[in-house]
């Protein structure tokens, strides 16, 4: 769904080179690194946000990029915004057919967020926003998931919660679903592989073994007390 091809990224100047790496069918994948390595720019450069300075980043089907934070506006239902996402769908007077109403009130009932597609998207948890903001995903049937930082200021029940449903999407649509995270006790249980920036500007893709991955995320940080309990 994804390949990378000697792909070098950033903006005038490369801030990272030879980059290879491909992402499954239905495969969930963690995006890890430090702090200003490149996460979000990896992410612009498959969303064809940003332009590779070099190499060729390949992707098939429907996209839709997820990025972190979005504001919880007033005046608008958690319908009304996820059918916000179905616009380009929709007929000259702004209206979505019935096929894209099932399919959103499928996809709201999948996320378990059905009972609450009336509320006022301000009065919703960051969790149930969340969640939401991930249906405007699902609801265009996108074959390649990209999410920046998803987990971002939710608790830790919640960061689980979100977790485990993007990898449950990935195995369950046959979606490739990519997400960039701090996270890593929680992610590296919920991701496929792992796909890391290394302190030493190296990117490298783990294999789906436990041990590996956690090999992988390590090679992210120069701090080596970083530890994974079982």
């Amino acid at each position: 769904m994804i390949t990378a091809q000697d792909l070098s990224i950033g903006y005038d100047t490369p801030l990272l080179e030879h980059i290879d790496f491909d992402v499954e069918q239905g495969e969930c994948i963690m995006l890890c690194g430090a702090n200003g390595s490149g996460k979000s720019t990896i992410l612009k450069t498959i969303a064809g946000v940003c332009k590779p300075i070099k190499g060729n980043i390949f992707v098939q089907g429907e996209m839709a990029m997820v990025p972190t934070r979005i504001p919880k506006v007033k005046g608008f239902t958690l319908k009304d915004f996820v059918k916000m996402s179905c616009f380009a769908f929709s007929d000259w007077s702004g209206r979505i057919g019935p096929e894209f109403e099932k399919r959103m009130d499928n996809v709201l009932s999948t996320l378990n967020i059905d009972m609450l597609a009336d509320k006022d998207i301000s009065s919703l948890s960051d969790g149930e926003f969340q969640k939401g903001c991930i249906a405007t995903a699902l609801v265009r049937k996108a074959n390649v998931i990209i999410l920046d930082e998803p987990t971002a200021f939710l608790d830790i029940e919640n960061r689980v919660t979100i977790l485990e449903t993007l990898h449950k999407i990935a195995s369950d649509t046959g979606s490739a679903v990519i997400f960039s995270t701090h996270d890593l006790h929680e992610g590296i249980r919920s991701c496929d592989k792992v796909l890391s920036i290394g302190y030493d500007g190296k990117v490298r893709m783990s294999s789906e073994e436990m041990f590996d991955k956690i090999e992988t995320v390590k090679k992210g940080f120069k701090n080596k007390s970083i530890i994974f309990e079982d």
